[in-house]
């Protein structure tokens, strides 16, 4: 039987677009084969983590509903047992090293010596690229390639579409192409119904290099088709009304005879958005934001510091002298795969090679792989180099140094009561899709604080260069965060038609010295 139209979801921030995926993935379960899967993408491992969370507190989480990142998804479903047939020549056991193809390129030169033009470079990563594949090491940009080569072919085609009853994706603005060719082809086989959702204004992947247009993004192709039953949820559950307001200022789009414009649930004003005027340091940008929280008892781990720049996420983190704690982006199928994989990389070996050379069965290796997670969760192991003097003391592996590894997709956040007393920071990748009762977004040029600031849709949706391609919509996923207070910093000083502009928005405009009597009301 023909699967029902597909439907796709216009939700903007708050609007309970996990909620509802949630509640419409509870409904379905009854009538999910025992003999397919229900799969649910996200893309960060926050919010797989988040919608298995809400899903456990309200259900027996069956077997055949895989709730993972879309390159988890790929792997398990496409790549693992398909990607030997693909046109790309990949060996039988798949192991996926957390790097890209261009960091093995990198440690290719550095170990080789050698240089190479700009056309001999192509050629010596397709062959790097090619023997990889060989021995069975997928990185991380490559899994997708595999994957929609592999769904090119009708009969693999068939047999993924066959495994999948329903198939349900969050945050939608954020498919590339190649994501977004996999799930034509299992739509078209019409044997699995989907449900979407996302909010285009939330797209912050410009890296995308398939991608030259804003406006030609998946979401906003598929919602210009008539192949989806498009619908619009304009509800902001999260923020306060002087929030809300303050973000429809950015968000104003049209689908067909709809004008996109969120209505906050919330009837409370809320507090003023704020601009903090200092500048040239971190230190009283993050002081004054610290004692308007105080003075509105908004506690420590209800706050959240955003920016766009890593250089000045380490500042703040200098600031608040390791009274903080990251959000967990990791990507990986599971984090003792992730790392497993890491060790067998370091080896470059294949499981059952690096089980015969160190005479060890598979539940050992598991067993080092527990031990490597622990050391990463206490400290002693905080970069590369650390991470392979580990494994080469405590287990006596022999590494190589053809293929790079990266660790800090493996640091994975440790859950605790303690973290109460901790703000979390991070940059706007990474907060997507949290949220705070307090959050300071801190630019660190007026060039980029006018790029957040732009209200004309079209000059948001035109496509710069790359470096500043997505900063109107990344103040709005910073913005966006907020649930009661939100302040904007930028540590460069800013001009007087900034700060005009700032007030055309109804900002307060703040400083150091106002914190004594802060332009704030209590919610309550």
């Amino acid at each position: 039987m023909p699967s029902p139209k597909p439907k796709l979801v216009i939700a903007g921030p708050g609007a309970g677009k996990t909620h509802n995926m949630v509640e419409t993935i509870i409904e379905a379960l009854p009538n999910l084969s025992p003999a397919k899967y229900m799969v649910v993408i996200t893309y960060t491992n926050s919010a797989t983590n988040n919608i298995r969370k809400r899903l456990s507190k309200k259900i027996r989480i069956p077997e055949n509903l895989f709730i993972g990142t879309i390159h988890a998804f790929m792997n398990r479903f496409i790549v693992i047992p398909f990607g030997s047939f693909s046109e790309e020549e990949v060996g039988q056991e798949k192991r996926f090293i957390q790097c890209q193809l261009d960091d093995v390129f990198e440690q290719y030169k550095k170990n080789s010596g050698k240089t190479f033009s700009k056309e001999e470079v192509g050629i010596v990563k397709s062959r790097i690229r090619k023997s990889l594949n060989k021995q069975g090491y997928v990185s991380f940009d490559q899994s997708l390639n595999i994957a929609t080569k592999s769904m090119a072919k009708k009969e693999i085609a068939e047999l993924v579409a066959n495994r999948l009853q329903y198939l349900f994706i969050d945050e939608f603005q954020d498919t590339n192409n190649k994501v977004y060719e996999v799930l034509e082809i299992i739509r078209k086989q019409k044997k699995t119904y989907i449900y979407i959702v996302g909010d285009p204004e939330q797209y912050i992947t410009s890296f995308d290099s398939s991608i030259k247009n804003y406006t030609r993004i998946p979401i906003l192709r598929a919602a210009g088709t008539n192949v989806y039953d498009l619908s619009i949820n304009q509800t902001n559950r999260r923020c306060s009304k002087k929030i809300t307001t303050f973000l429809n200022n950015f968000n104003k789009r049209q689908y067909g005879a709809d004008l996109f414009e969120q209505l906050p649930h919330c009837n409370d004003e809320g507090h003023d958005i704020m601009f903090v005027d200092e500048h040239a340091d971190t230190k009283p940008i993050v002081d004054c934001f610290i004692a308007i929280c105080e003075d509105l008892d908004i506690q420590e781990n209800d706050r959240c510091i955003i920016a766009k720049k890593n250089d000045v996420i380490r500042r703040i983190e200098s600031v608040l002298e390791g009274r903080y704690v990251s959000p967990n982006q990791n990507g990986a199928i599971t984090p003792l795969n992730a790392i497993k994989d890491t060790i067998l990389s370091s080896a470059q070996l294949t499981q059952s090679e690096f089980c015969e050379k160190n005479d060890c069965s598979n539940m050992k290796l598991r067993q080092y792989c527990v031990e490597t997670m622990i050391a990463l969760s206490d400290g002693r192991i905080t970069n590369e180099t650390s991470f392979l003097e580990f494994i080469t003391e405590k287990f006596g592996i022999t590494v190589k140094t053809g293929i790079p590894i990266k660790i800090n997709g493996l640091k994975y956040r440790v859950e605790s009561t303690d973290f109460k007393e901790f703000t979390l920071v991070g940059n706007i990748h990474q907060v997507k899709g949290l949220e705070a009762k307090a959050v300071l977004a801190i630019a660190k040029t007026e060039e980029e604080l006018k790029l957040w600031l732009t209200t004309d849709q079209p000059t948001r949706a035109t496509k710069r260069g790359r470096e500043d391609t997505d900063y109107p919509r990344i103040g709005y996923v910073a913005f966006s965060r907020a649930e009661e207070l939100l302040c904007i910093g930028c540590l460069e000083q800013i001009s007087e038609q900034t700060k005009e502009n700032l007030r055309d928005l109804k900002v307060i405009i703040v400083d150091e010295k106002d914190t004594n009597e802060p332009k704030v009301k209590p919610l309550f």
